[in-house]
């Protein structure tokens, strides 16, 4: 889990519950995905650049956070929704490019221990569960992303067999 540490280290003093926690190992997974974040919200706003942290504000509201990413080939934009009910996170993961949406339902005390959330050691459990998890459900695969490429690449050799 190289680079969590550090990125739990950055935000560990503004996380106030469970869901913050588990929002930063998603965030992580992404990263780890071959995507940065853009910033929070649906829209794109100006002035945005591509990060591996959470950008400010991510954590603002604890029943719905929403958070951009983009590829790092640029080819591709993420949005990740979760919503808090009782104590499960529901993510959502839409694809804007292909409008594709995937989802996620996970038990908030499964993964985290509320009762050290400020110390990286012990705040997360059962990540190799939460990680399968995430690449069977959640996140998109290499396979999808290797796919897309390779629609594009017979698209572009049917226009050229065609001219």
């Amino acid at each position: 889990m190289a680079g969590l540490e550090l990125l739990f280290n950055c935000v560990s003093n503004s996380l106030t519950c469970s869901q913050d926690a588990l929002i930063c190992f998603v965030h992580w997974e992404i990263v780890k995905g071959g995507y940065k974040c853009l910033g929070i919200g649906d829209e794109p706003k100006d002035g945005e650049k591509k990060s591996e942290l959470l950008p400010p504000g991510w954590n603002e509201s604890k029943d719905l956070y929403a958070l951009r990413y983009r590829s790092n080939d640029d080819k591709s934009n993420l949005l990740l929704k979760a919503f808090t009910v009782d104590s499960t996170l529901i993510f959502n993961l839409m694809d804007s490019k292909t409008e594709k949406v995937t989802d996620l339902t996970v038990n908030i005390s499964e993964y985290v221990d509320e009762a050290n959330l400020q110390t990286f050691e012990s705040v997360f459990k059962n990540t190799d569960e939460l990680i399968t998890k995430l690449k069977s459900s959640l996140l998109p695969t290499e396979k999808e992303e290797r796919q897309g490429k390779t629609e594009k690449k017979t698209e572009s050799e049917r226009a050229s067999n065609l001219r």
